[in-house]
């Protein structure tokens, strides 16, 4: 049985162990030390339900981890290193990073008039007046851009 022994209050993580394993998940956490990148063994690593703001960039020496859960804390940012690990799993929901995130993905849908528009513009369709309803000849001869703030065309 492996034994491992946490001073988050000094800031300090001294491991004597092959610990694979970590659960510190709703543990009330605002820091992880920069320490934990000792435990080079870990393959899960559970920091869920926090509040930590931040990580250290030395979670990048953990390279047998394959989950970590960071959901529920306050992340805004994650150490560009992360991606130099090999995870299978990644939890980040309910943190301001993916919330930004997301909220950004949000966008008006287009109308049907703007879709058939852009079709017409984007294809270099040819233009009759007399083949196009009277609404869409009209928005092709007003539109000199995207109506739709964010479509970007």
């Amino acid at each position: 049985m492996a034994f491992l022994l946490i001073d988050l209050s000094l800031s300090g993580v001294h491991c004597t162990c092959s610990l694979q394993v970590l659960n510190l998940g709703d543990n009330h956490l605002e820091t992880i030390p920069a320490e934990m990148g000792a435990l080079v063994n870990l393959t899960t690593l559970n920091l869920a339900c926090n509040h930590l703001r931040s990580l250290p960039p030395t979670l990048i020496k953990l390279h047998q981890l394959r989950s970590l859960s960071l959901h529920n804390n306050r992340l805004s940012t994650l150490p560009p290193e992360i991606v130099s690990i090999n995870l299978v799993e990644l939890s980040l929901r309910n943190n301001p990073l993916v919330i930004r995130f997301v909220q950004d993905l949000t966008y008006q849908v287009p109308s049907l008039l703007e879709l058939a528009g852009r079709t017409i513009k984007l294809k270099k369709l040819p233009v009759r007046k007399e083949a196009l309803p009277p609404t869409l000849h009209q928005y092709l001869q007003s539109a000199h851009e995207c109506v739709n703030p964010r479509c970007k065309g």
